[in-house]
């Protein structure tokens, strides 16, 4: 490798008079800057193996494309502007001294270690996979991922412009907002930490991917536009709640787990995968509007419903061993279908007039109030297997009373605890229900409501029957 140095006359890059030597660089040549070198201008795509400007003390003019094919070294001493970009092709080490590039860098696969923090005032590109290794580098003009994966130790830092990428083009790095910034179109994250640190973050219109590896999100400090979690057999985590708009939940016939904090959803929650696919984990699903849509999928995190929600006309919402909750506003359920498959706890579903309610049989639901609903709309709860009891417990020992509901193949844990007032209701299969239009004593027309009856006390006082 020949070594070409900056003349002290210095000049353009094409021209024989900038180098000492009298010869232009190009790939395969080492360019060196020595404390007598004089200012240089990339006026053309330019091509050399490294760039040495330890000792420069003069002006960098980036009007055009420099490639280089291996190392970098900057220096605090000189000046570098213009927004011409510089490219890195090879494995390098790059090294600032705390200079900051105004231009843009575009790394082109391979290894790049960063030998210091670095700062660029321009776009970062990254292409095909890339390895970034050691301390950070700053992205002031954005970041595009044009292909490939970007892994390794390197903290990506995205202080301004516009992020863009693509669903199969993931960041690995540790990465972090620390300024204004927007988020555009499909980006991937995945395999470590991304954090909110500063900024007004927009995110309209993009999605977030999360997706094949284990992720963690600490991300309260901004509101995603859509945030798709895919995975097979992978966990999540979330260290601070996530906002978003939209939630889509993905996966195949495996499971997908999230743990910790709330998901707050303003939008919508779209649960994609097949029969046998999951999603579950520690962290709990809040939704203030917007649509929740189900198909195939089964979910095992919290759901809590704080908002006017539809749930999806002819969709069947499969929920089991979390707690789902209603807290506020209305719940729209036209045509769907709530399926509890495994033990489930249940909050606050009387203020819900669900289409339809299926349990699978020999499940025990806990709740602390049951199913209601109004003169024109009563929901039907019913057993997955007609004639195959499931079973329903209450969090306290208090009787409940449910309005304009059709139960059946129902059994109580606690026998009159349940005094259904729907006028003719379904009183088939079911077993220590009270109903309206009762005999005297408690005994339904026609068929008994309470079985395991008590029996009075020789002396004192007799218990509630319904506490039995």
């Amino acid at each position: 490798m020949a070594v070409r140095t900056i003349a002290a006359g210095g000049g353009n890059w094409n021209a024989t008079a900038t180098w000492m030597e009298g010869i232009v660089p190009v790939l395969g040549d080492n360019v060196f800057a020595a404390v007598t070198s004089g200012q240089l201008t990339v006026n053309v795509a330019a091509a050399c193996t490294s760039i040495d400007f330890t000792n420069y003390t003069n002006t960098l003019t980036m009007n055009a494309t420099l490639s280089v094919g291996g190392s970098v070294t900057l220096v605090a001493a000189m000046t570098v502007t213009g927004t011409g970009t510089l490219s890195i092709t090879a494995a390098a080490t790059i090294t600032s001294n705390g200079k900051t590039w105004s231009g843009a860098l575009t790394l082109w696969g391979g290894s790049v270690s960063f030998g210091d923090n670095w700062t660029v005032t321009g776009l970062l590109t990254t292409t095909t996979n890339t390895n970034l290794g050691n301390n950070s580098i700053t992205c002031n003009g954005g970041i595009k991922n044009n292909g490939g994966t970007t892994v390794g130790s390197c903290i990506i830092k995205l202080g301004g412009g516009t992020w863009t990428g693509s669903f199969t083009a993931a960041i690995r790095n540790p990465f972090q907002f620390v300024g204004d910034c927007t988020v555009s179109g499909n980006v991937a994250f995945n395999n470590n930490t991304m954090t909110w640190v500063s900024g007004i973050i927009t995110t309209a219109g993009s999605i977030l991917y999360v997706t094949s590896v284990a992720t963690t999100l600490n991300t309260s400090g901004m509101t995603w536009s859509q945030v798709r979690f895919y995975g097979v057999g992978i966990t999540h985590t979330l260290t601070s709640d996530l906002n978003v708009d939209w939630l889509l939940l993905g996966t195949s016939t495996n499971q997908t787990t999230i743990n910790g904090s709330t998901i707050n959803v303003t939008g919508s929650i779209q649960m994609l995968g097949v029969s046998g696919g999951l999603t579950t984990g520690t962290t709990k699903i809040k939704i203030t509007g917007g649509y929740i849509t189900s198909a195939g999928m089964t979910l095992r995190s919290s759901l809590e419903i704080a908002g006017d929600v539809t749930i999806v006309s002819e969709n069947t919402l499969t929920y089991n061993t979390g707690t789902l909750t209603y807290t506020s506003g209305k719940v729209t359920t036209t045509g769907s279908t709530l399926a509890l498959t495994l033990a489930t706890t249940l909050i606050n579903m009387d203020k819900i007039a669900w289409n339809i309610v299926t349990v699978t049989a020999g499940v025990t639901v806990t709740m602390n109030k049951f199913f209601s609903g109004s003169p024109t709309k009563k929901p039907t709860i019913q057993s997955s297997v007609a004639g195959t009891a499931y079973t329903i417990t209450f969090q306290d020992t208090f009787e409940k009373t449910a309005k304009f509901v059709k139960t059946s193949d129902c059994s109580l844990t606690r026998k009159g605890q349940l005094l259904v007032l729907t006028p003719n209701s379904d009183k088939g299969g079911n077993s220590g229900i009270r109903y309206i239009n009762q005999s005297p004593n408690g005994i339904a027309k026609n068929a008994p409501s309470i079985v395991n009856t008590m029996t009075s006390p020789a002396f004192g006082l007799a218990a509630d029957p319904c506490f039995y």
